[in-house]
């Protein structure tokens, strides 16, 4: 969530309510109930409200030109945070959200407001996180690439089992109170809601959740309680290849009784002709993954298949792929023609995870030189370089926030490059990389950011610092009805 720590607070008589001589003056107090007007939106999804120059962020489905009733969860010297307790006047551009289960999810926040202003805001949001925390006031934001499709997006989906179910209302009142398939409730990781389907999930993930539910509970099979960490059934991961139709089922469980779903694999054959893989990862891990000590498989192959673009690639259960394939392909495109790659040039690929976007520009350079700290990614990167036939990719194990200093013989031998690519996690970049990247002194640098706020940070530094300049940014939606948004920004060599 965008914070602005400069925001001038005006009241009218501050001695009066005994803050002499203080700076620390709040015009609201916690749990005050008080209505305000929706005026824009943060990056973050919160809705922000005022009174006098004071910042009131308004969480939970706020749309712009709401008028609310809302209550102040915590109230800081320079903002406060509220969530909705009515809404009093709707926008005028306020829509009904599709999804039953809108109100109680958490995941698509946005759904309520129509796709293109949904666009809009990321611009806005974008730009103004550039000019005022970047301070780049001279660089243009592009209009945000949309998503090209908006329901049924994901190719990937990761649900919940609990003990604990979280009631939505009368309609649900005959489930079970101990037993729940769904997610999990925000702010509540000890529930979870028994959902019907997910608008944004595979179209088969109806047939997956009412099979999988159905037969857990005529088996007597427990769902997992995360507070005394007992329990069989953890999560349900769906994955599929939708330029293939290829469908892998993963239940992830607590322990290790894989012969308990050979009834349930018989069912979901005959159900779902594309489905191509069955696991069942096992895990005995406190926290809440879908990563396991062990993955039988228990029909079919141990993976599926996905194309991008001219490229094949093979995703097992715990390989990283982007959850919008359409749109990972636009991703890697737009990246593709801000490096400019030329055949002469080599790339360095820094954070390349899997090796995405390393195979999807090695066609266009020289040599392709991925960085990656994952043992498993990286060998699926190189995996996915020969099943394309690529020669001219090289992948090396390291962190990068040590990689220069630990081994500098490694980095003083691998060809220098003409284009860096830094597509680093939402924290960013460590400060010692940035100052170990610019003695590179590559021609043009992409950054890639799925967090505007820590892109702008490093960016700043790589201008103040280097001699570079911002080229482009573009904002590029892969999530729809999510606050969430990748930023693909160019900067070159002056």
């Amino acid at each position: 969530m965008l914070r602005f720590k400069d925001i001038p607070i005006r009241v009218k008589n501050p001695s009066s309510a005994n803050f002499t001589n203080r700076q620390d003056v709040r015009p609201v107090r916690k749990n005050q109930i008080l209505d305000l007007k929706i005026n824009r939106l943060a990056f973050g999804g919160a809705g922000i409200a005022h009174v006098d120059n004071y910042i009131i962020f308004v969480g939970n489905e706020a749309v712009p030109g709401q008028i609310v009733r809302a209550q102040i969860t915590q109230a800081k010297s320079t903002f406060a945070e509220a969530k909705i307790r009515e809404i009093i006047k709707p926008s005028e551009q306020e829509i009904p959200a599709l999804c039953p289960y809108f109100h109680h999810c958490g995941g698509c926040k946005h759904q309520n407001i129509p796709y293109k202003a949904q666009t809009d805001y990321f611009h806005e949001q974008i730009a103004e996180i550039y000019q005022h925390l970047g301070q780049f006031t001279d660089v243009e934001v592009q209009p945000t690439i949309p998503s090209q499709k908006t329901l049924r997006y994901r190719n990937k989906m990761e649900f919940a089992f609990s003990n604990r179910r979280w009631r939505i209302g009368q309609n649900d009142a005959e489930k079970p109170e101990d037993f729940a398939l769904g997610l999990r409730v925000p702010g509540n990781y000890m529930k979870a809601i028994d959902i019907d389907d997910c608008l944004i999930a595979p179209e088969e993930t109806p047939t997956v959740l009412r099979i999988v539910r159905t037969f857990s509970l005529e088996n007597h099979l427990t769902a997992f309680d995360t507070i005394r960490h007992d329990g069989f059934l953890r999560h349900l991961v769906l994955r599929k290849g939708e330029r293939t139709g290829n469908l892998m089922i993963n239940i992830v469980t607590h322990d290790d009784s894989p012969k308990i779903f050979e009834p349930l694999i018989a069912k979901l054959i005959k159900a779902l002709p594309n489905l191509v893989s069955f696991v069942n990862t096992v895990t005995r891990a406190v926290s809440g993954t879908t990563i396991g000590e062990k993955t039988n498989l228990l029909f079919g192959q141990d993976f599926i298949e996905e194309k991008l673009g001219d490229l094949s690639f093979k995703i097992s259960p715990a390989s990283f792929f982007q959850t919008n394939t359409g749109m990972a392909e636009k991703l890697y495109e737009t990246i593709r023609a801000a490096a400019g790659v030329r055949k002469t040039e080599t790339v360095w690929d820094l954070y390349c995870g899997t090796g995405s976007i390393s195979l999807f520009l090695a066609s266009a350079a020289k040599q392709v030189v991925g960085f990656e700290i994952v043992p498993s990614a990286i060998q699926d990167a190189v995996a996915n370089a020969s099943r394309n036939g690529i020669d001219n990719a090289q992948f090396i194990l390291g962190d990068l926030d040590q990689f220069f200093r630990k081994s500098p013989e490694l980095a003083h031998d691998s060809p220098k490059p003409d284009v860096l690519i830094i597509d680093p996690p939402r924290i960013g970049m460590h400060p010692k990389l940035v100052q170990d990247i610019l003695p590179l002194n590559p021609s043009r640098i992409v950054y890639i950011s799925c967090n505007p706020s820590t892109q702008v940070r490093d960016l700043k530094t790589i201008v103040q610092t280097g001699d570079y300049k911002i080229e482009s940014v573009q904002p590029i939606d892969l999530f729809p009805h999510t606050p969430h948004i990748e930023v693909v920004t160019k900067l070159t060599r002056f």
